[in-house]
């Protein structure tokens, strides 16, 4: 052997690369191991409707590939208990926490926002929108107060607050609720679901709860008192900033200088002695 130096270097070169290499293939091949390792994954056996509380009928456990599960899959029957679809779940869809929710979470004080305060209109069908609002919108209110004096009227609508987030609507949070709750029918009969009509969600008389700052509750309540309110609804493409209004007032309205006398009263006729 010429150069016995250069031999040894080459083997120990060799050496090291062989051992890299198989270093290497066997780190990946752990890692395949652990990304391939089954996990037992909770699947959903038929649709599952949103709003509908699950049980052990709804389910399996099945094995996923570690790589495949999806984050915060459940693989066990009593993490779903007491738990209500959020969304709606696919035949074979791996069931996730972050599509579940508990009764005792969808409660309203959970969603008010932090530094504003839940107070609730007395409306009515005729005088918010038709029964056409929704918890998320964003209204207006305005009320309609007599300013007169003694047998004087001087009766004005003004604009007591804009861009207000209507929280929930009679008890309708946007959110599931225990209210919300269905029962899921037997498989291969179909779920009926009967949709309320607005009028029907608001009725004649109910109210609409709305989110305001601490100060603003204040003014509500007392314009609720002294006055009528009507909502607004605001467009889902309207900007937050205020509109600067005048006061309607009778002789802006009706262009008639002299006070009308404001005559407030039940939107209803009492017939007595049964007779028509």
């Amino acid at each position: 052997m010429k150069n016995p130096r250069a031999f040894l270097f080459a083997l120990v070169v060799a050496l090291v690369a062989t051992f890299a290499q198989c270093r290497y293939v066997h780190q990946r091949e752990q890692d395949l191991l652990y990304e391939t390792a089954p996990m037992m994954t909770l699947v959903a056996k038929r649709d599952i409707l949103d709003n509908v509380r699950l049980d052990e009928t709804m389910v399996e456990l099945v094995e996923v590939p570690r790589r495949w599960q999806q984050p915060k899959a459940l693989t066990s029957t009593e993490l779903i208990r007491d738990q209500i679809s959020a969304v709606p779940i696919l035949t074979g869809e791996q069931i996730v926490a972050t599509k579940l929710v508990t009764a005792d979470e969808a409660g309203l004080a959970l969603y008010v926002p932090k530094g504003l305060r839940a107070i609730s209109l007395d409306v009515s069908v005729f005088n918010a929108v038709g029964g056409h609002i929704r918890p998320g919108n964003h209204v207006d209110i305005l009320g309609t107060f007599d300013f007169g004096t003694g047998e004087k009227s001087d009766v004005r609508t003004v604009t007591v607050m804009q861009d207000v987030w209507v929280l929930s609507v009679v008890d309708d949070i946007g959110r599931i609720t225990t209210r919300d709750v269905v029962t899921m029918p037997p498989e291969g009969q179909p779920m009926v679901q009967k949709e309320p009509s607005p009028s029907e969600l608001l009725g004649n008389s109910a109210t609409i709860t709305v989110g305001v700052r601490p100060s603003e509750a204040q003014k509500l309540v007392l314009a609720q008192q002294i006055g009528d309110l009507t909502i607004s609804l605001r467009s889902l493409w309207e900007m937050p900033e205020p509109v600067a209004l005048d006061h309607a007032t009778v002789a802006s309205t009706l262009g008639l200088v002299q006070q009308v006398r404001y005559r407030s009263g039940p939107r209803y006729r009492v017939i007595e002695g049964g007779g028509f």
